[in-house]
């Protein structure tokens, strides 16, 4: 048999690019940093990780998924070398989109995938994960490892997420018991979060943010994990919607969950703006309208609730270590207009 190719050499899956061995020893690496998020729910199975199902005190359990990205943030981390940040953050992204409708994350696998494999940075991203994974309670249970030569330029990776969630039926919490009257409040983000950087690559690149430590850590701290303080407040106050602070900004996910006939009239300067926006105002010319549209301006999570109990569920956020804003109040809108800034 003739071979037609490169000096006549056989051609392997290996000079193509991809290392199948380099692959299996990153997975099983990752397998053995997922096993410290093991809690009552694991059962390993024959190197499966399983988790119970019997939900316990539920009277109607039903199960969520939710799925999502760290976007262009990893531009970012490439460049300074900020690789277990972004896996807290993959995991961030999926577990706060779980908690804000009262759903308690479950199980979360990891999807990673580059041009070739490097054990340093691919172990770096588990250790990210895995601290997500505490940080909300839940289960690293599986995860995939793609290398997909001449796709992604040299350095650099994609990640996405799957998260799996538990809530009881009747105790969702979507934004339908909004009602005039209510109280708008803000948890304080830890930075920018993972949302909005291809506009803040416009503006300040990963080259000029790593000479400055503040603009720095505000671009790659990882997104602030709501998961815990926001369930526990579900199980003692009646709240009536949450929004996640991503994609869209403050407008676009507060606007989402307010029902029609309403509108969230937000205060203006009623909590304090981080140095990274300022700058991106400063540097970038972007109108206050855009920043609201696209970042969560310091506030990553905001609750709405009945204004005869906000003092109490803002003592007992603080008490867990929140920093809390009253940012305004629910109002007769019109539909065109959902979130106004006062």
């Amino acid at each position: 048999m003739k071979y037609i190719g490169l000096s006549m050499k056989r051609l392997t899956y290996k000079s193509a690019g991809v290392d199948v061995q380099a692959g299996d020893k990153a997975s099983s690496e990752a397998f053995r940093q997922l096993s410290k998020t093991f809690n009552k729910n694991a059962v390993l199975v024959d190197h499966v990780v399983g988790l119970k199902a019997d939900f316990k005190g539920l009277r109607e359990p039903m199960l969520a998924l939710a799925a999502d990205g760290v976007g262009t943030k990893l531009k970012y981390a490439s460049s300074l070398k900020e690789n277990r940040a972004v896996g807290v953050d993959v995991v961030a992204m999926c577990v706060n989109d779980l908690a804000r409708n009262n759903i308690t994350p479950l199980g979360f696998a990891l999807y990673r995938a580059t041009g070739k494999i490097n054990p340093k940075v691919m172990a770096e991203v588990v250790e990210g994960v895995v601290a997500g994974c505490l940080q909300a309670g839940c289960v690293y249970t599986t995860g995939e490892t793609a290398e997909m030569p001449d796709f992604y330029e040299q350095g650099e990776y994609d990640l996405a997420g799957f998260a799996v969630g538990v809530f009881e039926r009747n105790r969702l919490i979507t934004g339908e018991k909004i009602q005039e009257g209510d109280v708008i409040f803000g948890l304080a983000s830890s930075g920018v979060h993972s949302n909005g950087f291809s506009l803040i690559r416009k503006v300040l690149s990963p080259q000029t943010v790593k000479r400055n430590y503040k603009l720095r850590s505000q671009i790659i701290e990882p997104t602030k994990i709501y998961v815990k303080p926001v369930l526990e407040a579900n199980q003692v106050f009646d709240i009536h919607g949450w929004a996640h602070i991503t994609g869209g900004g403050i407008v676009g996910k507060l606007g989402k969950i307010i029902p029609d006939g309403l509108a969230a009239q937000v205060k203006k300067d009623s909590w304090p703006p981080l140095d990274i926006f300022q700058e991106m105002q400063t540097r970038g010319g972007v109108s206050d309208r855009e920043m609201r549209n696209t970042f969560n301006m310091g506030l990553g999570m905001i609750g709405i609730a009945s204004n005869k109990i906000i003092d109490k569920i803002i003592n007992f956020l603080s008490g867990r270590g929140e920093r809390v804003y009253v940012i305004g109040e629910i109002v007769k809108g019109r539909l065109s207009e959902k979130v106004v800034f006062k």
